[in-house]
Protein backbone atom coordinates (compact mmCIF):
# COMPACT_ATOMS: atom_id res chain seq x y z
CA UNK A 1 0.00 0.00 0.00
CA UNK A 2 1.30 3.46 -0.92
CA UNK A 3 1.84 5.63 2.14
CA UNK A 4 1.40 9.40 1.97
CA UNK A 5 2.39 11.38 5.04
CA UNK A 6 1.57 14.84 6.36
CA UNK A 7 4.35 17.38 5.79
CA UNK A 8 5.85 19.61 8.49
CA UNK A 9 5.28 23.20 7.32
CA UNK A 10 8.42 24.34 9.15
CA UNK A 11 10.48 22.17 6.80
CA UNK A 12 11.06 23.43 3.26
CA UNK A 13 10.02 21.39 0.23
CA UNK A 14 13.64 21.35 -0.99
CA UNK A 15 14.70 19.61 2.23
CA UNK A 16 12.19 16.82 1.58
CA UNK A 17 13.55 16.42 -1.96
CA UNK A 18 17.15 16.16 -0.68
CA UNK A 19 16.01 13.37 1.67
CA UNK A 20 14.47 11.34 -1.18
CA UNK A 21 10.86 12.49 -0.86
CA UNK A 22 8.49 14.36 -3.16
CA UNK A 23 6.30 17.04 -1.55
CA UNK A 24 2.72 17.45 -2.62
CA UNK A 25 -0.81 18.46 -1.74
CA UNK A 26 -3.70 16.19 -0.81
CA UNK A 27 -7.19 17.68 -1.04
CA UNK A 28 -10.86 16.80 -1.32
CA UNK A 29 -14.34 17.76 -0.14
CA UNK A 30 -14.40 15.22 2.70
CA UNK A 31 -10.80 15.45 3.92
CA UNK A 32 -9.82 19.10 3.45
CA UNK A 33 -6.39 20.24 2.28
CA UNK A 34 -3.04 18.89 3.53
CA UNK A 35 0.60 19.45 2.56
CA UNK A 36 2.02 15.94 2.21
CA UNK A 37 5.03 13.94 1.01
CA UNK A 38 5.76 10.50 -0.43
CA UNK A 39 9.01 8.64 -0.97
CA UNK A 40 10.41 9.30 -4.44
CA UNK A 41 10.87 5.54 -4.92
CA UNK A 42 7.18 4.81 -4.23
CA UNK A 43 6.11 7.73 -6.42
CA UNK A 44 8.20 6.66 -9.41
CA UNK A 45 7.10 3.03 -9.06
CA UNK A 46 3.37 3.69 -8.69
CA UNK A 47 2.32 7.21 -9.69
CA UNK A 48 3.88 8.26 -12.96
CA UNK A 49 0.95 9.77 -14.85
CA UNK A 50 -1.80 12.26 -14.20
CA UNK A 51 -5.39 11.07 -13.81
CA UNK A 52 -4.07 7.81 -12.36
CA UNK A 53 -6.49 6.46 -9.71
CA UNK A 54 -4.95 4.65 -6.74
CA UNK A 55 -5.47 3.57 -3.13
CA UNK A 56 -3.18 4.91 -0.43
CA UNK A 57 -2.79 5.16 3.31
CA UNK A 58 -2.96 8.55 5.03
CA UNK A 59 -3.10 9.00 8.80
CA UNK A 60 -4.27 5.43 9.35
CA UNK A 61 -7.05 5.59 6.73
CA UNK A 62 -7.22 3.94 3.33
CA UNK A 63 -8.31 6.48 0.73
CA UNK A 64 -8.84 6.54 -3.02
CA UNK A 65 -7.10 9.37 -4.86
CA UNK A 66 -6.56 10.68 -8.36
CA UNK A 67 -3.27 12.29 -9.42
CA UNK A 68 -4.28 15.72 -10.70
CA UNK A 69 -0.89 17.25 -11.41
CA UNK A 70 2.77 16.26 -11.48
CA UNK A 71 5.31 19.07 -11.65
CA UNK A 72 8.71 18.11 -13.05
CA UNK A 73 12.13 19.72 -12.92
CA UNK A 74 12.66 21.23 -16.39
CA UNK A 75 16.22 19.93 -16.67
CA UNK A 76 16.07 16.48 -15.10
CA UNK A 77 12.35 15.78 -15.69
CA UNK A 78 12.22 14.25 -12.20
CA UNK A 79 8.97 14.88 -10.33
CA UNK A 80 9.27 17.69 -7.78
CA UNK A 81 5.65 18.15 -6.66
CA UNK A 82 2.28 16.42 -7.02
CA UNK A 83 -1.41 17.03 -6.31
CA UNK A 84 -3.82 14.26 -5.28
CA UNK A 85 -7.57 14.79 -5.31
CA UNK A 86 -9.65 12.59 -2.98
CA UNK A 87 -13.24 12.67 -4.30
CA UNK A 88 -16.38 11.74 -2.44
CA UNK A 89 -16.88 8.01 -3.03
CA UNK A 90 -20.66 8.30 -3.35
CA UNK A 91 -20.59 11.20 -5.84
CA UNK A 92 -20.33 11.01 -9.63
CA UNK A 93 -17.19 12.75 -10.91
CA UNK A 94 -15.85 13.66 -14.33
CA UNK A 95 -12.20 12.81 -14.97
CA UNK A 96 -9.77 11.75 -17.68
CA UNK A 97 -8.91 8.07 -18.05
CA UNK A 98 -5.53 7.26 -19.65
CA UNK A 99 -5.47 5.11 -22.81
CA UNK A 100 -2.89 2.33 -23.12
CA UNK A 101 -2.10 0.99 -26.60
CA UNK A 102 -1.43 -2.77 -26.84
CA UNK A 103 -0.25 -4.72 -29.90
CA UNK A 104 1.85 -1.99 -31.45
CA UNK A 105 4.67 -4.49 -32.12
CA UNK A 106 2.42 -6.43 -34.52
CA UNK A 107 1.67 -3.26 -36.52
CA UNK A 108 5.40 -2.46 -36.74
CA UNK A 109 6.06 -6.04 -37.95
CA UNK A 110 3.56 -5.41 -40.77
CA UNK A 111 5.63 -2.37 -41.77
CA UNK A 112 3.15 0.22 -40.55
CA UNK A 113 3.00 2.71 -37.67
CA UNK A 114 0.39 3.55 -35.06
CA UNK A 115 -0.66 7.20 -35.17
CA UNK A 116 -1.81 7.91 -31.60
CA UNK A 117 -4.33 10.72 -31.67
CA UNK A 118 -5.73 10.54 -28.14
CA UNK A 119 -3.93 9.77 -24.86
CA UNK A 120 -6.98 9.85 -22.59
CA UNK A 121 -10.76 10.05 -22.65
CA UNK A 122 -13.12 12.04 -20.47
CA UNK A 123 -15.56 9.92 -18.48
CA UNK A 124 -17.96 10.26 -15.59
CA UNK A 125 -19.06 7.85 -12.91
CA UNK A 126 -18.53 6.81 -9.33
CA UNK A 127 -14.84 6.84 -8.47
CA UNK A 128 -14.70 3.16 -7.56
CA UNK A 129 -16.41 2.24 -10.87
CA UNK A 130 -14.03 4.21 -13.12
CA UNK A 131 -11.22 2.13 -14.63
CA UNK A 132 -7.60 3.13 -13.96
CA UNK A 133 -6.98 3.03 -17.72
CA UNK A 134 -8.49 1.79 -20.96
CA UNK A 135 -6.48 -0.71 -23.00
CA UNK A 136 -6.84 -0.56 -26.79
CA UNK A 137 -5.56 -3.57 -28.79
CA UNK A 138 -4.40 -2.50 -32.26
CA UNK A 139 -2.73 -5.78 -33.29
CA UNK A 140 -5.52 -6.81 -35.71
CA UNK A 141 -5.82 -3.48 -37.50
CA UNK A 142 -4.72 -2.98 -41.10
CA UNK A 143 -3.43 0.07 -43.01
CA UNK A 144 -5.93 2.95 -42.88
CA UNK A 145 -8.07 1.43 -40.13
CA UNK A 146 -8.85 3.38 -36.97
CA UNK A 147 -10.32 2.89 -33.52
CA UNK A 148 -12.74 5.58 -32.39
CA UNK A 149 -14.08 6.53 -28.97
CA UNK A 150 -17.43 4.97 -29.95
CA UNK A 151 -15.62 1.61 -30.24
CA UNK A 152 -14.97 1.66 -26.49
CA UNK A 153 -17.88 0.30 -24.51
CA UNK A 154 -17.85 -0.06 -20.71
CA UNK A 155 -18.55 -3.73 -20.01
CA UNK A 156 -21.22 -3.12 -17.40
CA UNK A 157 -22.31 0.48 -18.05
CA UNK A 158 -20.55 1.39 -14.80
CA UNK A 159 -19.37 4.71 -16.26
CA UNK A 160 -20.22 7.04 -19.13
CA UNK A 161 -17.73 8.25 -21.74
CA UNK A 162 -18.00 12.01 -22.32
CA UNK A 163 -15.46 12.41 -25.17
CA UNK A 164 -17.21 12.77 -28.55
CA UNK A 165 -17.87 9.27 -29.99
CA UNK A 166 -16.47 10.08 -33.44
CA UNK A 167 -13.07 11.14 -32.06
CA UNK A 168 -10.32 8.86 -33.43
CA UNK A 169 -7.99 7.28 -30.86
CA UNK A 170 -5.51 5.57 -33.22
CA UNK A 171 -5.07 5.15 -36.97
CA UNK A 172 -2.74 2.74 -38.75
CA UNK A 173 -0.54 4.63 -41.22
CA UNK A 174 2.33 3.95 -43.60
CA UNK A 175 5.84 4.52 -42.37
CA UNK A 176 7.20 7.47 -44.31
CA UNK A 177 10.95 7.61 -44.72
CA UNK A 178 12.80 10.67 -45.89
CA UNK A 179 14.02 10.31 -49.43
CA UNK A 180 17.62 11.27 -49.86
CA UNK A 181 18.31 13.76 -52.60
CA UNK A 182 21.37 13.35 -54.76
Amino acid sequence: MIKIQKRDLNKKAEEYRKEGFIPGVLYGPEIGNFPVFISEKDFLKNLNQIHHRFEFEFEGRTLLGIIQEIQKDPLTLRPIHFDVYVPEISRIITTAIPIIIKGEEEIIRKGYAVNKLLNEIEAEGLVEKLPENIVIDVSNLELGESIYVEDIQPKDNSFKIITHPETPIVTIVEVVSEATEE
